[in-house]
């Protein structure tokens, strides 16, 4: 109780006194990050825009947020169904940063994390690290060539594959990164790193992979990219899954649409056999974005389907080979806390739903200048179930209210209700599910603007 009144007070007191002197680490200030960070569609860019010179010599600051949770039917340290449960913690993520440009052709990213969380079932815990530690190096004068190496995150496309759990604790790799921009339209990546500790979790293993964009024209993009990814919690020798995937994004205002199919294949242990199978899986999301003014108000319409390849093998619980899989990723058709994680299943106690389908639609209304509300719904269906059981997962209804209260914070009040379906019933474990939390993020620095050009 003590660590959770401490851990409060020194939130409040730097909520307090957060004052707009510069909005956002990024490209998105923070009123952005919180109005649009749950629409489908919102892209996510690894880099800032390379071709613009940083507007600062160097950048301090201070981001982060806090946020209480309460949840009944759910566990919120195994974000999973549980019967007749109760929970409510408080959770914290705290980032110190530093950007240093002195050319235009060499800069330097250190960012470190307090994370920790006071209250639910495991109590307390706290963990303290080097989130980010990079140098950034371009080819003086061009764009053609540019090197990220160090400590960093990998951010591409909408985060469906590879994104950073930017809502917990994030994810971060010690990699190096490539980029290199032949012509204007075409910029190819190619990274290869290991999972940074203690940010994975307990995952161990190693990312590689290659990711290229052609833009047609602002919005309008065509992205091909491939991952050999052998990260796991309990990993095996031999054990890898590859990504091969594309994406493509048309935007003609006020519609936007953005279609992301991928298949996996690899190597994975199975501990019934002791021996490996070989991994086909298949999966994506299509999102389309209405944007319209109605009673002088801007509404955002948004309509999902995603689906995630399963196995009746899986339901029985003999091998997951064909179980589609998108980990540690925010995902525009499903919750930032959730009874479900992705697309490969669902656990009601000893029964397991093999791959799903997720239906999703949803509204948002800019009610003024700093508030924004917002109801997304999701249908669930189950591919594959044991013999007997429903494959209706259920209902999930979401209503979100955002107030920005100035260019560096933000509140968000969010309540979150599952109706759970026919599965959880067959399973033995009816109950819809409450979720809700308050938090407010933040981000607040001072910075040094650049007077003409830096050196070259």
């Amino acid at each position: 109780m003590n660590c959770f009144i401490r851990h409060l007070v020194c939130f409040f007191i730097i909520s307090c006194f957060s004052t707009p002197l510069w909005a956002g680490t990024g490209e998105d200030s923070i009123q952005e990050q919180a109005a649009g960070s749950h629409l489908p569609g919102k892209e996510i860019e690894m880099l800032p825009a390379e071709s613009e010179e940083p507007a600062f010599l160097y950048k301090i600051g201070l981001s982060g947020f806090g946020r209480g949770e309460a949840a009944g039917n759910f566990s919120l340290s195994d974000a999973a169904f549980v019967g007749d449960h109760g929970e409510g913690r408080f959770i914290y993520r705290i980032m110190p940063y530093l950007y240093w440009h002195p050319t235009d052709y060499f800069n330097l990213h250190v960012e470190g994390q307090g994370f920790g969380f006071a209250g639910g079932a495991n109590q307390d815990s706290d963990k303290y690290s080097l989130y980010q530690g990079f140098a950034d190096v371009r080819w003086p004068g061009s764009e053609i060539l540019s090197v990220r190496l160090g400590r960093q995150e990998f951010n591409y496309g909408s985060g469906f594959i590879l994104g950073n759990d930017e809502f917990n604790d994030g994810l971060s790799f010690d990699a190096v990164q490539l980029r290199i921009k032949p012509i204007d339209p075409i910029k190819i990546d190619l990274l290869a790193g290991s999972y940074a500790k203690p940010l994975s979790n307990g995952v161990d293993g190693n990312l590689a992979g290659i990711y290229a964009t052609y833009s047609l024209s602002s919005g309008n993009d065509i992205e091909a990219y491939f991952f050999r990814d052998t990260g796991s919690e309990n990993h095996r020798s031999g054990e890898k899954l590859y990504v091969w995937g594309s994406r493509f994004t048309v935007r003609n205002e006020p519609i936007s649409v953005e279609f992301e199919p991928v298949y996996e294949s690899g190597l994975q242990f199975n501990e019934n056999t002791g021996g490996y199978d070989r991994i086909s899986a298949y999966g994506g999301h299509f999102d389309l974005n209405v944007e319209s003014a109605l009673q002088g108000f801007k509404n955002t319409f948004i309509l999902s389907y995603a689906y995630g390849s399963g196995s009746r093998d899986a339901a029985n619980g003999s091998r997951f080979n064909r179980e589609f899989r998108n980990p540690n990723n925010y995902a525009s058709f499903l919750e930032y806390i959730s009874v479900v994680g992705d697309l490969s299943g669902i656990d009601a106690g000893d029964h397991h739903a093999s791959g799903l389908q997720v239906y999703t639609l949803g509204w948002g209304v800019d009610l003024s200048k700093r508030f924004n509300f917002a109801i997304t719904g999701h249908y669930y269906q189950a591919n594959n179930v044991e013999e007997g059981f429903s494959r209706n997962l259920g209902l999930e209804t979401n209503y979100r209210l955002t107030w920005n209260v100035l260019d560096s914070l933000s509140v968000i009040l969010s309540y979150d209700r599952f109706f759970t379906g026919g599965f959880f019933r067959d399973a033995g474990a009816s109950g819809d599910v409450d979720i809700c939390y308050l938090m407010a993020q933040f981000d607040i620095s001072s910075a040094k603007p650049v007077k003409g050009n830096l050196p070259k």
